[in-house]
């Protein structure tokens, strides 16, 4: 396999070494002048070349073009580098000196294994300078080689993995037509092995069993839309046999195609929050509810049967929702597929994943940043539930005015609050209209403190604040809730320690509280009824 590059590292350009150096202090940055090849032996974290981050491991090699600026900045102070520097001339029309990519635009490499590539600079580096010329230049070569071979082999893995992408368009174009992984791969001129495990790769499911998913998914479509006979349906997608498309149907689906057909041509088209217009069950079963609201669910008469469940296991809620299944964060498409859901429900505007997860089932966008109420009552059209959801609101407002009214005694009016939390490490954010921040504000409770007031407006979940802007923004009441991430509490601890803390009228009046974040800082209806019980003993244990 030859091409342009190619043809130029191996005829056109010669190289020179210049020198090679190892790398140990902190240095801030470092400019080449020369090509260069950095291989790490040690560190970790991401190196800037050019403004463009990279991530360092151990046994990382980077070729970096001449003029280029290096930021180590972002490494672990007891990093450890070789930097080779070499020069390259161009034979064409006389020796002229050759600054362009050498072989590639790539930059970073991972070379597997990488001893020999590691063993070769070691000896490259063991030389003294000028001992043996001749030998160094064969060196250089012979890792500008291992290079080049490397992108070779990128080059053919990219060009194999685009005849597999070409193979599943064909399937989507003709998959009533019988297709054997053989024919797949000779389509795509490759083993059928290989095929195989590429395939599954990009997919998620190995190719028979895709085809299988996409012949249902359009059978679906055929049972919703017409009343054809079951054996047209079963052919039209692909099936010779009708039984067997009947039994691998109630396998997968869970249910008969009949019953299928009988239950899901009650359907509604609703619009989401992103604005899709979707044609959904008139009552849907099997949901997938993926973000931070997952407890709004359980006010409902159904059991999602996915969601975060790392989220989950850290909530009040765990235990009410023992079957529901992980789908990740973020949300995993092959696992979402294989729950086989006849209703997803996101909160989140991802487009692109919206348009994966759409491909599976009826998906539906939701602002998880709405009100409770916003957000009870459209689930309640969504899931046909709407006078369960209208007497949820109205029975949980009866015990929220009735808690406020208790609170009076303690909370004067008008009084401001404000919640606060580090997270990403040692970054201080304000919360506004998601998490614990909305159950404090009442008529008859908190009032948002005036910066939290812009926030909520504006519809900002959050915002980040610099530590000594934190006086501008602490209300009458404070509320810091406490990440489960160490570097977080570190900042937590260090804040509650610090003079600024002490100075703040809502802390000199013992009216600062200090809150589990990964049980409270939610707003979703299960969270909020637990609330109602917590924040009268939060708040010096008025009952």
């Amino acid at each position: 396999m030859e091409d342009k590059n190619s043809t130029s590292f191996t005829k056109d350009l010669l190289f020179h070494l210049e020198a090679i150096d190892c790398i140990t202090q902190s240095y801030p940055f470092i400019s080449t002048s020369h090509h260069t090849i950095i291989l790490f032996t040690d560190g970790c974290g991401t190196l800037t070349i050019d403004d463009i981050p990279y991530l360092v491991t151990k046994g990382k090699i980077f070729l970096v073009q001449p003029h280029s600026i290096i930021d180590l900045s972002g490494i672990t102070k007891d990093f450890r580098f070789y930097k080779i520097s070499f020069s390259a001339f161009q034979l064409v029309k006389g020796p002229s000196p050759y600054i362009e990519p050498i072989f590639s635009e790539q930059v970073e490499y991972t070379l597997y294994p990488a001893t020999r590539f590691t063993r070769l600079t070691e000896d490259l580096y063991a030389m003294k300078p000028h001992s043996d010329y001749l030998k160094q230049q064969v060196i250089l070569y012979e890792l500008l080689h291992l290079l080049f071979e490397h992108q070779l082999h990128m080059d053919y893995q990219v060009n194999i993995i685009k005849a597999v992408e070409q193979t599943i368009d064909y399937i989507h174009k003709y998959y009533q037509q019988s297709l054997p992984v053989k024919k797949l791969a000779d389509l795509a001129h490759i083993a059928q092995w290989q095929y195989s495990a590429i395939f599954q790769t990009l997919t998620g499911k190995r190719p028979l069993d895709y085809i299988t998913d996409l012949r249902l998914k359009n059978a679906k479509e055929l049972l919703l839309q017409t009343n054809e006979p079951l054996k047209d349906i079963a052919q039209r997608v692909g099936f010779d046999d009708e039984y067997y498309f009947n039994r691998r149907f109630r396998q997968i689906v869970g249910i008969p195609p009949k019953q299928f057909a009988r239950q899901y041509k009650q359907r509604t088209i609703v619009k989401d929050w992103t604005g899709h217009e979707v044609e959904i069950p008139a009552s849907p079963h099997r949901i997938i509810y993926h973000g931070e609201t997952f407890g709004d669910m359980l006010i409902f008469n159904v059991q999602p049967i996915g969601g975060d469940k790392k989220s989950i296991s850290k909530s009040f809620y765990k235990n009410h929702v023992p079957n529901v299944q992980d789908v990740a964060f973020p949300i995993n498409i092959e696992k979402s597929s294989k729950l086989n859901p006849d209703l997803i429900i996101f909160t989140n505007n991802d487009e692109q994943q919206y348009q994966s997860l759409s491909s599976i089932a009826p998906t539906i966008t939701l602002n998880s940043w709405d009100s409770l109420d916003e957000r009870i009552l459209l689930l309640g059209q969504w899931l046909g539930q709407q006078q369960r959801a209208e007497d949820w609101l109205t029975h949980f407002r009866l015990q929220e005015n009735t808690m406020w009214l208790q609170l009076q005694k303690v909370v004067k009016p008008g009084e401001t609050a404000t919640v606060l939390t580090f997270d990403h490490g040692k970054r201080l954010f304000v919360m506004g209209c998601t998490g614990l921040s909305p159950a404090l504000f009442h008529p008859c409770g908190f009032q948002p403190h005036r910066q939290v007031k812009k926030l909520l407006r504006a519809g900002k979940g959050y915002k980040e604040i610099p530590i000594n802007h934190l006086p501008q923004y602490a209300g009458d009441r404070i509320f810091m809730l406490l990440s489960d991430k160490p570097e977080s509490q570190i900042a937590t601890m260090e804040l509650l320690k610090s003079d600024s803390w002490r100075e703040l009228p809502a802390v000199q009046n013992n009216h600062a509280y200090l809150i589990d974040a990964t049980k409270w800082n939610y707003n979703d209806a299960f969270t909020r009824e637990k609330l109602l019980g917590a924040l009268p003993k939060l708040l010096v244990n008025v009952k």
